[in-house]
């Protein structure tokens, strides 16, 4: 989905909160609208709500859910199609990124909700271990599972040696945001830089 135009619709009960998120979309040219319950008589490609009303959402529309760090566990037994999770105290970037990530398929989480997040999940079925993603080039370097898909996409081309610049070019988005991604996979990888990034990628066994 292009990024131009995507229907947005607010689930939020702070006042202050929704109309900073009407704002921000509507800057980034986004048709933000309230959506009252789990009614709605416009379609909505992306919804954003807060954690607490999740139960109310009846139709297909993938989700972004509001929450501090407290909330994650509520999560689990939520029947929505969550896509991606926001810290409602996160800046704007972080609000108009998952928005994006999810209009276009993707999923996205906050960098401070990723632990709190893994804590609450309860332990998994055994079953085959998928392949992870692999860097290009041959290496077989496996990045870490907590990366978004544009997170991988964004290691794959810093290992080809491109700058910020060429990235934004060559995924067509803002150099603003390359950069959010960069600070987004630092901290979930512990990782200092993008040299030491690409430098000491765990090897797959």
């Amino acid at each position: 989905m292009a990024d131009d135009g995507i229907a947005v619709g607010l689930m939020v009960a702070r006042l202050s909160l929704r109309r900073r998120l009407t704002r921000l979309f509507a800057h980034r040219g986004w048709n933000a609208a309230e959506k009252e319950g789990a009614g709605g008589l416009l379609p909505f490609d992306v919804l954003v709500a807060d954690i607490d009303r999740l139960d109310e959402i009846r139709d297909s529309a993938p989700v972004v859910a509001l929450t501090y760090g407290s909330e994650i566990r509520d999560l689990a037994a939520v029947q929505a199609d969550v896509r991606a999770v926001v810290d409602r105290d996160d800046l704007d970037e972080a609000f108009l990124e998952a928005v994006q990530e999810v209009a276009a398929g993707h999923g996205w989480i906050s960098p401070t909700l990723v632990r709190p997040l893994l804590r609450g999940q309860a332990p998994a079925p055994v079953a085959a271990p998928a392949p992870a993603p692999v860097l290009p080039q041959g290496r077989g370097r496996t990045l870490d599972p907590a990366l978004t898909a544009r997170e991988y996409e964004v290691v794959s081309l810093v290992s080809q040696g491109m700058n910020n610049s060429e990235i934004a070019g060559a995924l067509y988005i803002a150099e603003s945001t390359v950069k959010f991604h960069m600070s987004n996979i630092l901290q979930k990888t512990g990782f200092r830089d993008r040299s030491q990034l690409v430098a000491r990628m765990p090897v797959a066994g």
